[in-house]
């Protein structure tokens, strides 16, 4: 499972305080004697900085800041450590902030110390500001070379956060390079074996955008089907989400978040749609290169502001790590349940029912290409209706299925600061019982000898995506499926291309 960004900070701080303040054997008399030294020789700037040094190995680092606000207000130029430690103690009490300034004077009095600007680096992010705390971690890298491994963890793990993957994944993969037997290396192969880092402890974005829709209905082109004859429309997108780290450790972790997504047609306002949906994520490090997470939903669907869908799931997953060229492999299962607010003519249609299925998924970098991934997956799923058999027409369950399916991913980094997603996917479904719709409606007269449904489904999507500031991204999305069926209502083709905006936290 990733580390999580927080507990490596924390690690980073309470190794390098250690390094910088040594705690003495006895410590409650030795600051007792720092303290009584300060108070017969209060110009004595060197006390002073003992006497905080003291109190902050030993857990007082409020008292420890106080006394270093007297002593670089006083002594402003003294010692670039005492600048140093007021910063690093500031930004360990949240206050991010004053850190900065704090850190920026023990930078600008000894420009070549690397721990000065590895805090000021981590001030800077935790003040929103994650462009100027990389390039002082760079600075913290080149100084002091016992820090690259972690400055360059750190810096990648931020940039991950803000969206830039690739850009991530080639720092962790320089923190890697640096040392790859350290803490730090293995934390950055995690994340970029097993995908993106956890989200912070809040994470809340917005969306709105537009796009065409070229068959909103998903009407086959036939008379019989009875839907409106203009198939194509314009559609508003709207929604927001807020997910919150509930619980966080080592090497595990649980979230929660909510959901709400909304759209509206220009013509056809009968499919309109609202949703509100809920998760519960929990991960876990089984090991170093094992990592385990599940996954649980449920979402609440309004059809026109009529009651439409009610379904939840489980989606549990296994992510190995095969090494920084083999890349890595995630096997995965899901089971999910569907309640259809609808009363069907014939009990052969009920549409309610439970899911289930199984599949694997490998991802690498390309070869000679640095900012390109390539994924592939295979998967198999299975649909039990609550149908019965209809007792009038003898039909069963018209959707009961299995299903087979596989496709190819490859991100990839483009010029001028845009990233993008293209996916290719197929699906074939072979329904279990003879088709009751098919022997209503085959060729708009119906058939007396109705077939088993086998559906053929591909679908491929292009997403471009180029960030305008670190809180705003625009996205363009194109989509297109072709659902190919040997009974006629099924049997369609779909192109949906948009353009959004969405507005996030770092």
């Amino acid at each position: 499972m990733r580390r999580l960004r927080p507990w490596l900070c924390g690690l980073w701080i309470l190794a390098f305080g250690l390094w910088a303040a040594p705690v003495h054997a006895n410590a409650a008399d030795e600051i007792e004697r720092l303290a009584q030294a300060v108070a017969s020789h209060p110009e004595d700037p060197d006390l002073l900085f003992a006497y905080a040094r003291g109190l902050a190995a030993n857990g007082r680092p409020a008292e420890a800041v106080e006394r270093l606000d007297t002593l670089t207000s006083r002594w402003p130029e003294h010692a670039a450590e005492a600048w140093l430690l007021l910063g690093r103690l500031l930004y360990e009490l949240d206050r991010a902030a004053e850190a900065v300034a704090a850190l920026e004077r023990a930078c600008a009095l000894e420009p070549a110390s690397g721990p000065a600007h590895f805090y000021l680096g981590l001030a800077l992010q935790a003040s929103g500001r994650g462009d100027e705390g990389e390039s002082h971690l760079e600075l913290a890298a080149q100084e002091t070379p016992e820090l690259r491994g972690d400055a360059w963890l750190l810096a990648g793990l931020d940039r991950l956060e803000r969206g830039d993957r690739l850009g991530g994944d080639a720092l962790l993969e320089r923190a890697i390079e640096a040392d790859p037997e350290s803490a730090s290396a293995r934390s950055a192969r995690l994340v970029l074996e097993g995908g993106a880092p956890r989200p912070r402890r809040f994470h809340l974005q917005a969306y709105s955008g537009f796009a065409y829709d070229s068959n909103v209905t998903l009407d086959s082109g036939d008379d019989f089907t009875g839907l409106p004859a203009d198939q194509a429309d314009g559609v508003f997108s709207w929604g927001t989400g807020l997910s919150v780290a509930a619980l966080r450790g080592e090497d595990f972790a649980v979230s929660i978040g909510g959901s709400y997504d909304q759209n509206a047609h220009l013509e056809l306002t009968d499919w309109d749609t609202q949703q509100v949906g809920g998760t519960l994520s929990a991960g876990w490090q089984a090991m170093e290169r094992v990592g385990l997470r599940l996954d649980a939903n449920l979402s609440y669907a309004r059809l026109d502001r009529d009651p439409y869908l009610l379904s939840g799931g489980l989606s549990p997953s296994l992510v190995v790590g095969l090494g920084p060229r083999a890349g890595w492999l995630r096997a995965f299962g899901n089971t999910s349940w569907y309640g259809y607010d609808e009363t069907p003519f014939s009990s052969a249609l009920e549409r309610d029912g439970f899911a289930f299925g199984t599949g694997f998924e490998h991802g690498a970098r390309i070869p000679g290409f640095r900012d390109a991934v390539f994924s592939w997956f295979g998967s198999w799923g299975r649909f039990d209706s609550d149908a019965t058999r209809d007792p009038l027409l003898g039909f069963e369950g018209d959707f009961d299925r299995d299903g087979y399916g596989g496709g190819a991913r490859v991100s990839s980094a483009l010029p001028w600061r845009f990233s993008a997603d293209l996916g290719f996917s197929f699906l074939r479904e072979e329904y279990a019982n003879d088709n009751l719709v098919d022997y209503l409606t085959d060729e708009g007269i119906g058939s007396a000898t109705p077939r088993k449904r086998r559906d053929a489904i591909w679908e491929a999507r292009l997403r471009l995506v180029r960030p305008i500031t670190r809180f705003i991204d625009v996205e363009l999305g194109v989509r297109y499926g072709d659902h190919a069926s040997n009974v006629d209502l099924y049997d369609y083709d779909r192109w949906v291309s948009g353009l959004a905006v969405r507005i996030h936290t770092p």
